[in-house]
């Protein structure tokens, strides 16, 4: 059975926990997926790189956060609505090369059936898209969504799961960031 792979990458940017990509900017291709280690389920996460971490698809503990990320999506725009302090960024697949990664875009605007915005991140899929460019993404899309002031952390659920793949001295300091 092949399984299919998205990248996903946790890094602490200037006090602010988010979900990075990294990529080879000599290449325009899509990044390699290992092979699993010895031992290793085939659906196992699979490092990429140093804090590059790649999900199968079918991970169900990263589909199960998708899903609430998705049905808390109000609670997102009520913390906006609200003013709360902190940058805004939602997650939605960004598709390059014929491959799909899971990417984060700091909201500028809500226009209620998408958000617009700038990419938070470096796709590691292709040189197409950049970080910084400014894209437009259907709410439908949508896969996660975060609130971070490097102090406390609101929503973030693909993150959460992300966690797992961290020293565990990180993830206790992470995890009390999280706030619901």
């Amino acid at each position: 059975m092949t399984m299919r792979y998205g990248t996903l990458l946790c890094v602490l940017v200037a006090g602010v926990f988010v979900v990075d990509y990294a990529r080879d900017r000599l290449t325009d291709k899509p990044v390699k997926i290992p092979p699993a280690a010895a031992g290793q389920a085939p659906g196992a996460p699979r490092p990429i790189k140093e804090n590059v971490v790649a999900f199968a698809t079918s991970d169900a503990a990263m589909s199960a956060a998708k899903q609430k990320a998705r049905s808390t999506l109000p609670r997102f725009r009520e913390l906006a609505a609200k003013r709360t302090p902190g940058t805004y960024t939602v997650k939605f697949p960004l598709t390059q090369n014929g491959a799909t990664e899971h990417i984060w875009l700091q909201v500028g605007d809500d226009r209620g059936s998408e958000f617009a915005g700038r990419l938070a991140n470096d796709p590691v899929n292709g040189a197409k898209y950049r970080k910084g460019q400014a894209m437009t993404v259907p709410a439908t899309e949508i896969e996660d969504w975060m609130i971070s002031d490097g102090a406390k952390i609101y929503g973030g659920y693909t993150a959460r799961v992300a966690l797992a793949q961290m020293p565990k001295d990180q993830q206790a300091k992470y995890r009390a960031m999280f706030q619901d």
